[in-house]
């Protein structure tokens, strides 16, 4: 069973740019007074509408039964799950493996606020006597389920498990 990885988010960012490019096509058509200069803009609508696609639409992970397919922008990898030798979390995920390095678009290190508050508050708090204090060890922003590398590297992990 296939399961793809994309973030929600990447699909409000293009909604958001598709509806601006709209609104400015729109513009060019009913305002333009003159035509080249509107079928210049209505060519550059398009263009910025493929990069939007590129950027935020085509970007995915894909996990499948014995692989991961890797759809960035300009590339598209295959990984075989027993090919994985690391999972990198610093930036974004990137996949060590025996062909190379892989960076997962989609899975940038995100979730830094949250971290940074629970790391916070954790530390004013620890000399509470109310409340126990989390402290299971020192976990990077980047590698906690809060960031969506984090959640990545983790379903990759638990695939490989499976796989043993």
């Amino acid at each position: 069973m296939n399961e793809t990885f994309r973030p929600r988010s990447n699909f409000v960012w293009a909604g958001c740019a598709y509806v601006l490019i709209i609104l400015f096509g729109a513009n060019s058509i009913l305002v333009g007074a003159n035509a080249l200069q509107s079928i210049l803009e209505i060519i550059f609508c398009f263009v910025l509408g493929v990069i939007v696609y590129g950027i935020w639409i085509k970007p995915k992970m894909v996990l499948g039964v014995e692989s991961i397919e890797v759809v960035n922008p300009l590339r598209t990898q295959i990984i075989r799950y027993t090919e994985v030798l690391e999972l990198e979390t610093k930036w974004a995920l990137s996949i060590i493996h025996t062909e190379g390095r892989t960076t997962v678009w989609v899975a940038p290190a995100s979730g830094k606020q949250r971290w940074i508050a629970d790391k916070k508050f954790g530390w004013y708090s620890s000399g509470l006597t109310v409340s126990q204090s989390r402290q299971e060890g020192e976990e990077s922003m980047s590698s906690s389920l809060d960031s969506l590398s984090g959640q990545a590297a983790y379903i990759i992990r638990e695939r490989i498990k499976r796989e043993h």
